[in-house]
This record gives structure tokens, sequence and C-alpha cells, in this order.
């Protein structure tokens, strides 16, 4: 008997827990479907007392259009643990013994965005207590942390969340003392936020807070349903308009595939084309004429120095020779319109007559096809006007 009663409690937590899942689901998805603007800000009830501890006291306060209104405040140097357990209760009595919350001051709270997976919105404030001790300097029994889904990446995959965490060593403190006082705390918050008037991250620990009623869960499955039901309605109609006018089009969208594809092929066999008729000339144009480096060198080495061999491989030049003015070969060479990254390839060797042996090499500038198109371009209209002049008749 008692094994079929837990075997029906674990069935009962199974169906509840894939029930809880659907409705998180759901609840964001229709979430993502209202703007900004207009979606509920995540804040505290209205009517509420704040608790928060200046300067050696317990100040008791409310809110009131976004500032501070002090009700009173026990102070600790002042009389015995009684008298102030009997204080505050008065002041708390004094208020209308409305709900209470910790207010903590913002430089306590260390707030990051972090980005998850979005598998993990299932289970985020769990797996976010394993992500505490790696993203903060606290674990999850060292502070207390909420979390707010900021938005979520569905391209790449990401969930972006705004993390809070709050040191417990000094809350405990406080929760400790309002638990002697009787006082039962419904949330925690920080005071920017609270005063901001806008999002606010509750730390107070979700098994601390105040437990939803029946009524609120039945309520949220309603709204689920309803919103279903409409949204099926509102979209059936239309997507069965558009799948007739999508059969209607078919034919016509084959053939102007079919006719886009021959196109594109034939786009491809010109590109290849051009490409093999340019290869020659951008090569040529690429790369600086054996004339024109020969030229260079011979005008940028100094008259003491008497080149012995010459090599060019590719786009890079050696040199061997011998030269008195071997510290300014280099200053030299970077100063080459067509030469870059001068060096010498070994050590420099002392010969008779003080002159210094050298093995330098440099690389060629890349050159610019554009200019030297031009430059062609600009060489050719020169030649045909003195072509022709050279043919008249006398």
């Amino acid at each position: 008997m008692a094994h079929s009663t837990s075997s029906r409690r674990r069935q009962r937590n199974r169906r509840n827990a894939s029930v809880g899942r659907f409705l998180r689901w759901w609840g964001r998805e229709l979430a993502a479907l209202v703007p900004p603007v207009l979606r509920p800000k995540h804040r505290p009830p209205a009517r509420m007392l704040w608790v928060g501890i200046e300067s050696g006291a317990v100040v008791l306060w409310r809110l009131a259009a976004g500032k501070r209104v002090e009700i009173g405040r026990v102070e600790f140097s002042s009389g015995e643990a009684a008298d102030h357990k009997i204080a505050f209760q008065a002041l708390h009595e004094r208020a209308g013994a409305l709900p209470l919350g910790l207010c903590i001051p913002a430089n306590q709270v260390l707030r990051k965005e972090i980005a998850l997976p979005l598998a993990a919105a299932e289970n985020l404030h769990d797996v976010l207590g394993f992500e505490l001790g790696r993203q903060t300097p606290f674990t999850a029994s060292q502070a207390y942390y909420d979390q707010r889904v900021l938005r979520e990446d569905r391209v790449n995959g990401r969930l972006h969340v705004l993390l809070g965490v709050a040191a417990r060593a000094g809350i405990d403190d406080i929760l400790a003392r309002l638990a002697e006082w009787g006082a039962t705390l419904r949330a925690i918050v920080a005071s920017d936020e609270l005063e901001g008037g806008g999002n606010c991250l509750d730390l107070l620990p979700p098994r601390l807070r105040p437990k939803r009623g029946r009524a609120g869960v039945w309520l949220g499955i309603s709204a689920a349903t309803v919103t279903l039901v409409l949204f099926a309605v509102l979209l059936a109609i239309p997507l069965w308009k558009k799948r007739e006018v999508v059969i209607a089009l078919q034919p016509v969208l084959a053939q102007a595939q079919q006719r886009a594809g021959v196109v594109d092929g034939l786009k491809r066999e010109q590109e290849r084309l051009q490409a093999e008729h340019n290869f020659p000339i951008e090569h040529k144009l690429a790369t600086p004429s054996r004339v024109a480096l020969l030229d260079e060198v011979t005008r940028i080495l100094p008259d003491n120095t008497w080149l012995q061999q010459l090599e060019i491989r590719g786009a890079e030049v050696s040199m061997q020779g011998t030269t008195l003015s071997s510290a300014k070969l280099i200053g030299l060479f970077e100063q080459s319109s067509l030469l870059e990254n001068a060096h010498f390839k070994s050590p420099l060797v002392k010969v008779q007559g003080g002159e210094e042996r050298f093995q330098l090499g440099a690389a060629m500038k890349p050159v610019d096809q554009a200019a030297s198109m031009a430059a062609l371009r600009a060489l050719h209209e020169s030649v045909k006007p003195a072509a022709k002049t050279s043919g008249k008749k006398p």
C-alpha cells in the first residue's frame, strides 16, 4: 500500500513538473511577442515596508512617489535585545503591519551580464548557482543571487541574463536579527533599483519567498489556454489562404528557378573565362619588371659599392658584393619605391682595402595595379598621335 502511494506521488510530481516546464516555456514565448515598453516590470508590491541598516540602527520606511518616507528606527546602542524587539514590532504595527522587505545599499550588489546556452532557461536559477563561482568571487553557498533574462539570441543559441549577487555574510546577520523579532521578509532588493522605478532583482532565495497559491497557477493555465485558442483562430484563416497562394505559385517559381540556374551557370562561365584572360596581364602588372629592378638597384647603390651577383627568386631579390658604406645600405633600400624589408642575410666580412663583403636581401613591394593600368593607358594614348603624325605623307 505504501509503495503504491509513493508511486502515485512520483507520477503526480512528474506531471506537475511537466506542466510547470510547459507553462514556463509558454510564458517566455508570449513575453517575446510583447513590445518591451508594454512588458510589466518585475518589482515588489507597492504596499510594502522596507528595512535598512544605517549607522547602527534598523530603519523602517516606505516608498512614496519614488522617495523614502521614514517611519522610525531602532537604535542598537540603547536598550536590551527584548527592548529592540518590542520597539520594532511597535513600529511595524503602527505602519499597518504590511509585508516587509530588506533594502541593501547598491554598492553591496554585484551586477553582471552573462551569456548562457538557451537550454539553461529551463532551470536558470540552478544553472547560475553552478556558474556563480566562475562568474563572481562568490560560490552559491556564500551569496544571495537573482537573475533577469535580458534577451534571447535565437540565431546564436545564447541567453543573455543579468545576474545580481550579494555576499551572505552581512545579510545573514540582518535576517537572523529580524527572525528573532518575528519579522518575515518577502524580498531583498538593492536601493538604486527600488528607488529607480525600474525592474528589481529579488535576492531572497526562492525557498524563502512566499508560495504562490493554487488560484494563481490555475489562472496562469487558463490564461495560457485562452491565449493559445485565440492565436490558433487568428492564424488559421490567413495561413490557409497563404497555403492556397503558395500552391498556385509553385509552377511559376519552378520555372523562374530553372531560368535563374541557367543564368547563374552562364555568369560563372563568364567569370572563369574573364579570370583566365586577365591572369597574365594582372600577374605582369603586379610584379615589377626585371629592367626596372636592375635600374632601381643601380640607382640606390653608392658609388663605392660593387655588386658581384644579383639574383631574383619570386618576390625576393638577393645581392652580393663589396662596399665601403655597409651602414647606409639598409636605409637606402628602405627609401626605394620598388623594394622593402631590406636586411643582411649573413654577417659582414672584412676584406682587403677596408671594404666589407655583404649579402643583402629585399622583398618586392606590391604594385598598385590600378596605377599601372592608368600609366599603360596614358602611354598608349600618347603613342597613337605620334604614330599618326609619323605616317603622314609630305
